[in-house]
């Protein structure tokens, strides 16, 4: 259960905050943070790992939906390279584990009998990794470099932050409706504990890709426009 009254900051244990919110086990995974972390504070467990301690607070209270007074105020007092490395990071995860677990449960859910429905599911899901794949994967090999370069005024190869926004998509609304799929039209079906795993991952997929849109689209990419507008005086 999560503990709402509790914000996180660098003197508390790393155990404690696990404890208020066991889902923040997802963002050490995400940020290659290895438990086994005893007593140690927050702030030493980020230290020994090289991630700033300053940013792991804005995730972890954010993605524990702690009150973060004007959120891009205090965002824009934190360096923007440790929001890259998550968010490099969380593509890598969702590619790698999420997706890919989701499937394997997927396959188990149909009966031999059911060939068409499950083709028809399987299908659908295997268009939205594709969809997701192709939308990190530009990001990865061309928004962060291009952002990496900008950070180190190296950049001229003519790319602008602009060009992400008008090709950026929405890649929750998938999840959406496979979830309502999922709960409205598989009637009869034996594993109701396997279904209901499922749809327990991809509710918090869903969670997960609406706060990692929110810190690209609403805090990364306006910090991205004013360092171009500095720069271009």
């Amino acid at each position: 259960m999560k503990n709402v009254t509790t914000v996180f900051n660098k003197s508390m244990k790393m155990s404690d905050l696990i404890d208020a919110d066991c889902n923040l086990l997802l963002l050490l995974l995400r940020l290659n943070i290895p438990l086994g972390f005893g007593d140690k504070s927050v702030e030493t467990v980020c230290q020994q790992n090289g991630f700033d301690v300053n940013c792991f607070l804005f995730l972890a209270n954010f993605q524990s939906s702690k009150s973060i007074i004007n959120v891009e105020e205090e965002f824009g007092k934190l360096r923007v390279e440790p929001f890259l490395y998550y968010l490099r990071s969380s593509h890598d995860y969702f590619l790698k584990d999420r997706l890919p677990n989701i499937r394997r449960k997927l396959q188990l859910v149909f009966a031999p009998e059911e060939k068409d429905l499950s083709d028809v599911i399987m299908n659908f899901f295997d268009n939205y990794v594709k969809e997701v794949y192709d939308h990190m994967t530009y990001e990865d090999e061309v928004v962060f470099p291009y952002i990496y370069s900008l950070l180190k005024r190296t950049n001229n190869n003519g790319y602008n932050i602009g060009i992400f926004e008008e090709r950026h998509n929405n890649i929750e609304n998938e999840v959406e409706e496979l979830k309502r799929i999922l709960m409205k039209y598989l009637p009869g079906m034996k594993n109701q504990r396997l279904i209901t795993n499922i749809l327990l991952e991809l509710f918090t997929t869903q969670e997960e890709l609406g706060v990692h849109t929110f810190i690209e689209d609403n805090l990364v990419v306006p910090r991205i426009r004013e360092i171009e507008k500095e720069q271009l005086k």
